[in-house]
C-alpha cells in the first residue's frame, strides 16, 4: 500500500506477477503512461486502487481483475467502453473522472444493489436512470443543462450529512436535508427535489468500512448539538455538488465534530471548494479543541456556472486503526450554503459557543473603567456648576 507520493513519475511496469498478492493500493503515486497490454497476473487480488494517477489505455485492460471485491480506477485517463462484466453486485467499481470512458450503462434490476461510481465519464445512462436524475447529472458534467435549473435557480442549500432531515429556526426555519443513502464502497446519490448530489469512493481493504457514524453523547459548545451527532465519512474521497445556484457570491459553512477517533489517534484530510484547496491536513479535534467538540469552517466563493463542488479527501496521513481498523478519511457533519446579502438566508446559530478570551476580558475591564470615569466626570461637573450657582445667588441675591 503506497499513496500520496511526491517526486518523479513512474510507470506501473514494476508490478510483477504474484500468486500471493491480495491487496495493491497505488493511489496518487505519480504513475503515468499506458496500462500494460499484458497486465500483471494477480489471481488472488481482492483490492486494487489506482486512483488519482495519470494512467491511460482501454478500460478493458483491467478485466483480469474483475473478480476482485474493490477496483478503484477513478481520476485517470482510461478510455473505451465500459465492459458489462464490471457491472456486478460483487464488485465495487470506481471509474469516475475518466472523461473518455463511454458506452451504455446496463439496465439494472431494482433489487440488485451495485457499488458503481461513474460521475465524470461519458457513459450513456439514459436506459438505467430516470430522466430527472439524468438531467441533473448532465448539469454536473457541464453538458446541456435543463433550462429549469437556470429559470428556477436556488440561492441556498443545507444538508445534515449522514443524518435525518433537521430543522432549526433563528429567526426563520432552515431545513437541513436528509442524507442517509448508503453509497456502498463506491457510488453516488442524486437528490432531484433539492438539486444536489453526494458522491463517495473508498473502503478499507482489511475491514468493511462504515459510511455513517453517530454518537448518542451530547455535543457541548453549540446550540444545535443534534447536527453534530451524525456524520458521513469515507476512506478516500467525498464530494457534494449543489446544482442550479444562481450566479453570485455565496458563503459556504462546513460543520465538523470528531465523534470517532480519540487520542492518540488523529484524523487528517484535505478540503477543496471549486477545485481550490482551502485546508490541508485538517484535524477536527485540534481545530475544535477536543473530542466531541464542534467546529465550523466558513468560506466565501463565487459561483458562475450554476454548480458548487465541495471535495473532502484523505491525503494518506494521520492514524489508520484507532479505535478500529479503517478509522480514517474525511468526515463531515453538515453543510450549508447561502447568499450573504439575503436577509432570508442569515446563518443559523451553529458556531461553537466559547468562553471569552483573556483579551476580551481585558477589553471589558478597560471599557468598564472608562465608563466609570466618564460618569464621575459628569457628576463632578454637575456639582461644580451647582456650587457656582449657589455662590452667585448668595453674593447677588437681587440678581
Amino acid at each position: 500500500m503506497l499513496g500520496d507520493l511526491d517526486g518523479a513519475n513512474s510507470t506501473i511496469d514494476f508490478i510483477p506477477d504474484s500468486a500471493n498478492l491480495s491487496i495493491l493500493s497505488l493511489r496518487k503515486c505519480g504513475i503515468v503512461g499506458q496500462f500494460p497490454s499484458t497486465p500483471p497476473t494477480l489471481p488472488n487480488l481482492t483490492y486494487l486502487d489506482l486512483r488519482s494517477n495519470n494512467l491511460s489505455g482501454q478500460l478493458q485492460l483491467l478485466l483480469p481483475y474483475k473478480s476482485s471485491r474493490y477496483l478503484y480506477a477513478g481520476d485517470n485517463d482510461f478510455s473505451g467502453r465500459l465492459p458489462a462484466e464490471f457491472v456486478q453486485p460483487s464488485l465495487a467499481l470506481d471509474i469516475s473522472y475518466n472523461p473518455f470512458i463511454n458506452g451504455l450503462l446496463p439496465n439494472n434490476p431494482t433489487d440488485r444493489k451495485l457499488s458503481l461510481n461513474y460521475i465524470g465519464t461519458a457513459i450513456d445512462t439514459s436506459r438505467a436512470i430516470n430522466s430527472e436524475n439524468l438531467t441533473l447529472l448532465n448539469c454536473l458534467h457541464m453538458k446541456e443543462c435543463n433550462r429549469k435549473y437556470y429559470t428556477n435557480a436556488i440561492t441556498s442549500f443545507a444538508v445534515n450529512c449522514g443524518g435525518k432531515q433537521t430543522i432549526y429556526s433563528d429567526p426563520l426555519p432552515i431545513t437541513f436535508d436528509d442524507d442517509t443513502t448508503d453509497l456502498g464502497a463506491a457510488g453516488f446519490h442524486v437528490n432531484t427535489s433539492m438539486q444536489w448530489v453526494v458522491s463517495h469512493v473508498g473502503s478499507d481493504p482489511f475491514r468493511e468500512s462504515p459510511r455513517f457514524v453517530n454518537t448518542s453523547q451530547v455535543i457541548l459548545g453549540t446550540d444545535m448539538p443534534e447536527l453534530y451527532q451524525t456524520a458521513r465519512t469515507s476512506r478516500s474521497a467525498l464530494w457534494y455538488y449543489i446544482v442550479g445556484l444562481s450566479t453570485g457570491k455565496y458563503t459556504v459553512q462546513l460543520f465538523f465534530a470528531e465523534i470517532v477517533i480519540e487520542k492518540p489517534g488523529k484524523r487528517l484530510f484535505n478540503i477543496d471548494i471549486q477545485d481550490r484547496n482551502i485546508k490541508t491536513d485538517f484535524d477536527i479535534t485540534k481545530e475544535a479543541g477536543g473530542f466531541r467538540r464542534p467546529t465550523n469552517i466558513t468560506y466565501e466563493v463565487t459561483v458562475v456556472n450554476s454548480v458548487l463542488k465541495i471535495h473532502l479527501h484523505w491525503n494518506g496521513r494521520g492514524t489508520c486503526c484507532i479505535p478500529y481498523e479503517g478509522a480514517y478519511g474525511p468526515l463531515v457533519s453538515a453543510i450549508r450554503v447561502f447568499r450573504p446579502e439575503s436577509p432570508n438566508n442569515s446563518p443559523p446559530p451553529a458556531r461553537p459557543v466559547s468562553a471569552p478570551s483573556n483579551d476580551d476580558k481585558r477589553r471589558g475591564v478597560v471599557a468598564g473603567i472608562a465608563a466609570l470615569c466618564i460618569a464621575a466626570a459628569v457628576i463632578s461637573s454637575s456639582v461644580v456648576y451647582l456650587w457656582w450657582k449657589w455662590v452667585a445667588l448668595v453674593k447677588h441675591p437681587n440678581a
